[in-house]
């Protein structure tokens, strides 16, 4: 948990004059998340979720609170900002900017089932198919431009057999990305970061059990929406000891996916570098905050050797790919 920001009642109960959403009742700091402040807030209307920006700036930030609001529109079940007063999507606290959104239904998912995995997919891929027409850009700010740069800070923490690994890894994506085949993958607004942590279900225990609701787009960003299934796939339907895809689950969520927005020969042709570079992303980042964390209440960086071994098994690993595809 990282609490970046600590806030008081009293500056809440200021802050809650620029919205429409009654009277504070109370304020709880979430256990999750290491790049901004979160807390759950209650009002005399109901509750929300208070989120204080430690990194992205003001002029960053329309694109992920209006990235919420178009999913929102579209039927996606996303955490929808609330707006100001001026209509505005966000304020400030402390200097820094604070936005108040839904507080999503559901239960957090620690062990994902079947039908859980089948729910993901088929919302991940609607929500890629909603984003077509969302008129913003940003550019992934953990994509491959941060990888290259953030490598040589984390060097010097690694034995020889995982340097290697680095580099070579990083070497291949740099290659990709210059290729026809990679330059021709459908682009979108993507959430980038969407573990398991960040969705809610509901029903859970039962075959009926479904995702119920998305939140946490603050590593959003125009990537391949290819790149997105990898990072979401690369957590939820795997052996968290292991790093190795679960077929039946993997199968689930794959098929439901390709169901809403078809999965083609190019896609195919990528899906082991995409899952590979998506490894690579999340590895990098742990490492980066195990060895070099910034200073917050109470946090507590990620294992970053749960990524290296993703990414060591994707390299040669079967993959899972759409059962309808392959007839």
């Amino acid at each position: 948990m990282a609490v970046f920001t600590q806030l008081t009642e009293s500056e809440v109960t200021d802050l809650l004059r620029e919205f429409s959403l009654g009277a504070f009742a109370s304020l709880t700091p979430i256990a999750s998340g290491i790049e901004n402040t979160n807390y759950f807030l209650t009002t005399e209307n109901g509750k929300w979720v208070l989120t204080v920006f430690e990194r992205l700036s003001s002029e960053e930030l329309p694109f992920y609170l209006e990235l919420c609001e178009h999913l929102a529109k579209k039927g996606c079940r996303v955490a929808r900002p609330q707006k100001t007063r001026n209509g505005g999507l966000f304020t400030y606290v402390h200097g820094k900017p604070v936005a108040i959104a839904d507080c999503l239904p559901g239960q957090e998912i620690t062990t994902v089932t079947v039908s859980e995995a089948r729910s993901m997919g088929d919302l991940l891929a609607k929500m890629h198919r909603a984003v077509r027409d969302f008129p913003l850009f940003q550019k992934n700010l953990r994509g491959l431009e941060w990888w290259i740069q953030t490598a040589p800070k984390v060097r010097p923490f690694l034995n020889a057999g995982q340097e290697a690994l680095l580099q070579e890894e990083l070497e291949r994506q740099i290659a990709l990305s210059k290729t026809d085949a990679f330059k021709a993958l459908t682009v979108g607004a993507c959430h980038c970061d969407l573990f398991k942590n960040n969705a809610l279900a509901e029903g859970i225990g039962t075959d009926k059990a479904h995702v119920s609701g998305v939140f946490d787009f603050y590593f959003a960003g125009c990537s391949p929406t290819l790149f997105d299934l990898a990072v979401t796939m690369n957590d939820w339907c795997i052996n968290p000891k292991t790093g190795r895809f679960i077929p039946e689950l993997s199968q689930a969520f794959i098929d439901a996916y390709h169901a809403v927005n078809p999965l083609g020969a190019n896609e195919k042709a990528l899906w082991r570098d995409m899952l590979r570079a998506a490894a690579l992303r999340f590895w990098l980042s742990r490492l980066f905050d195990f060895y070099l964390p910034r200073q917050a209440a109470l946090l507590k960086p990620h294992d970053p050797t749960h990524f290296e071994r993703v990414l060591t098994d994707r390299r040669t690993c079967t993959l899972p790919w759409p059962t309808e595809a392959n007839r």
